[in-house]
């Protein structure tokens, strides 16, 4: 059984793949790859602390009173986060400060959203405190799931329950497609839908990649982008089995 993240890796580049889960070389962190691990932390504890924010929130309490909440909330998250990476931000030569202030725009715009969204649904049902925190939808984070049959196996950052079906939600914070949804992360939304359908027994037939700089896109499902998740998961176990690198497939691999 392999995750659903080695299929995105291997669309990436088969040899820095077979590298990496076979040869078990693991690539030093870079700068966009440390900010993201940050950016990613920070909106999952701050998803999970918010609670106490709600349960203060009273009819009498301002948007820009939330906003302030939201915005605190983050920022301790933050800047406790980027202290955590102190070690491998002084090796990419990274200061604290100039991070914060290139990552802290990012979650000021998230806070304003995410005020608003709540201070709109609370006004609209009229509910406040906990009985807001009890109406409010409450999606299923990070949901381990994974199948036999299809050998795979991952975990999904959201999970919404419309009706009687199942909606998967991918949270990324880099960059964006201009339109659409990049491949790597299609084929991981994918492999989600077809594990939530088998997982639940119900058709799952759509999911969303929440490019957070960007907002969601939609990703329909269908036989054929389901046959390319199949065929990409049988050509990850190949070359796991695989005695020499197969290919690069990014053209920044180093070769002797």
């Amino acid at each position: 059984m392999i995750s659903v993240t080695m299929l995105c890796s291997y669309l990436y580049c088969p040899k820095k793949f077979y590298d990496q889960y076979v040869l078990r070389i693991k690539e030093p962190p870079n700068a966009p790859m440390v900010k993201g691990f940050i950016k990613h932390v920070v909106f999952d504890f701050a998803n999970k602390r918010e609670k106490e924010i709600i349960l203060g929130f009273l009819s009498s309490t301002s948007l820009e009173d939330l906003e302030i909440s939201y915005k605190g909330l983050y920022n301790k998250i933050l800047l406790k986060e980027i202290s955590n990476k102190k070690t491998d931000l002084g090796k990419l030569e990274l200061g604290e400060k100039e991070v914060y202030k290139e990552l802290w725009p990012f979650f000021l715009f998230e806070a304003k959203d995410k005020a608003k969204e709540i201070f709109d649904f609370a006004k609209k049902n009229n509910v406040y405190g906990e009985s807001l925190w009890f109406k409010l939808p409450k999606p299923i984070s990070e949901l381990r799931i994974q199948s036999s049959e299809l050998q795979l196996k991952g975990v999904i950052d959201k999970v919404e329950k419309i009706g009687n079906t199942f909606i998967p939600i991918e949270i990324k914070t880099g960059r964006a497609p201009d339109s659409g949804i990049w491949k790597g992360h299609k084929i991981q939304l994918a492999a989600y839908i077809l594990l939530l359908s088998e997982h639940y027994g119900v058709e799952v037939k759509e999911g969303y990649v929440d490019y957070k700089e960007a907002g969601k896109r939609k990703l329909v499902m269908n036989p054929f982008v389901r046959d390319e998740v199949l065929e990409i998961r049988d050509k990850v176990l190949a070359v796991l089995d695989l005695k020499e690198a197969p290919a690069c497939g990014c053209g920044r691999c180093v070769t002797s």
